[in-house]
């Protein structure tokens, strides 16, 4: 078991990694566009779409498992202070299930939107060029697949403690 969580956090480290690699390409992309602006009145008219529909959208939902594996997402704490380690265990653990579930559904659907997509070839129309964008769908599918996968394995390590091997639960 400790091999599979170490597999679905290399996954999720991989997806993460992506997402950090789309941070530095919208930097540099929006940076090229302004400088060729500036210095030669030219515009790269696909920019804002390849930056909305490709880079922001890796950065919102690649990293998605990582932070469920690491126990890092945003979370309110207001009794956590008064509650026992052992009930904070089972509510992390609850959440994480219910997490699952919710990112199951986001998945499923997501999958569904991505392939209708892909199969009608989704196209942005800029000024004359026609860019497709149909890729980008497949960007939250995976990053809600792999959540799916991240909050699952927080519910076994949260059952069975001494099966996590690796990274950080609550």
């Amino acid at each position: 078991m400790p091999g599979l969580f170490r597999l679905a956090e290399g996954l999720c480290r991989a997806l993460s990694v992506v997402g950090a690699a789309a941070v530095v390409a919208m930097m540099l992309h929006i940076s090229l566009d302004v400088t060729l602006r500036t210095l030669f009145r030219v515009s790269m008219n696909t920019a804002p779409e390849i930056v909305a529909r490709y880079y922001m959208t890796a950065i919102a939902f690649l990293p998605l498992g990582l932070l469920h594996l690491r126990g890092q997402m945003v979370s309110v704490e207001l009794l956590d202070f008064i509650t026992p380690p052992a009930v904070q265990r089972v509510q992390g653990g609850v959440i994480a299930a219910l997490a699952a579930g919710v990112y199951a559904v986001l998945a499923y659907e997501a999958w569904v939107k991505a392939l209708r997509e892909a199969r009608t070839g989704t196209l942005v129309e800029i000024g004359t060029y026609k860019m497709a964008v149909w890729h980008s769908f497949f960007l939250p599918a995976a990053g809600f697949t792999v959540a799916v996968l991240a909050c699952v394995l927080v519910v076994v390590a949260t059952v069975w403690p001494g099966l996590r091997g690796v990274g950080a639960a609550r």
